[in-house]
């Protein structure tokens, strides 16, 4: 199923539910009907996209079947991690297009999780570009050591395991900057993100910002415009109302806000 989009989620409980025994059969076809061709209009990318590499394939494999819940009931998370944090295909190989169509070298990604999209990211650069990647949990420390260990791409990966504000700090003051930055991280922190960011310098002349997430499983644009309702709107907002920006909302999985200088994506008008 098309687990992010609400629709999808609500017309799969209708169809569940004992109230549609009282829907007329020929309408509850239909609703199938609808339902099945949401589901196939997901497959469908997945189907059509390039294939992952097996390294990035069994990531995922493992991500999926690790006991997340037995890990933070037992207390060696402190947080409730979940599989469904991991990124698809889709965004993954979306990713690799972007670095490798900016002849990217360094990549920044906040918010690592069991280092998919880090792995991928680290498949489309050159052999001496490099992924620095924030991680707060240390639970994930050794797990994603032995996945980039077991690929040749592992070597151009730099994991901080610490708070994300701390490790840009760090990097400010290091003088680094990245030609793409994937964010993905708590998404109350989006904000701040871009803001340190853009008011230090990590992101590179003609760089871009990826934010995953964007539509938050519709909660952007469902629920009450407010901060308090609605963190992920409120960022969109913040970055739309930037007069210094563009940004383009793709519909890839549960969207992705891309973000760059508007002096970087307008050109000058011819004489």
């Amino acid at each position: 199923m098309a687990q992010y989009d609400p629709a999808v989620k609500e017309l799969d409980a209708l169809l569940k539910s004992p109230d549609i025994k009282d829907v007329k059969p020929e309408v509850r076809e239909k609703l199938e009907r609808i339902l099945d061709m949401c589901n196939k209009r997901h497959h469908y990318a997945d189907e059509i996209t390039t294939p992952q590499s097996d390294i990035l394939a069994y990531i995922h494999e493992q991500t999926i079947a690790h006991p997340w819940e037995q890990a933070y009931t037992s207390g060696k998370t402190k947080w409730n991690l979940e599989p469904g944090m991991i990124s698809g295909l889709v965004t993954c190989q979306f990713l690799k297009f972007v670095i490798s169509m900016m002849h990217a070298k360094e990549v920044l990604e906040i918010g690592m999780f069991t280092g998919y999209t880090a792995l991928a990211m680290a498949e489309a650069l050159p052999a001496d570009g490099e992924v620095v990647t924030c991680e707060i949990s240390e639970y994930l420390k050794d797990m994603t050591a032995d996945f980039f260990s077991r690929s040749p791409h592992g070597k151009k990966i730099k994991t901080y395991f610490a708070p994300a504000d701390d490790t840009l700090n760090n990097l400010i003051k290091e003088g680094r900057s990245f030609d793409v930055i994937f964010i993905d991280a708590n998404k109350p922190g989006y904000k701040e993100y871009v803001d340190v960011i853009l008011e230090n310098g990590l992101l590179a002349p003609r760089g871009i910002i990826l934010a995953d997430n964007a539509y938050l499983s519709g909660t952007s644009y469902n629920n009450p415009r407010t901060i308090e309702d609605n963190v992920m709107d409120d960022f969109n907002q913040n970055i739309k109302n930037n007069p210094q920006l563009q940004q383009v909302l793709l519909p890839i999985r549960d969207g992705i806000l891309a973000v760059r200088r508007k002096s970087d994506v307008e050109g000058q008008a011819a004489e």
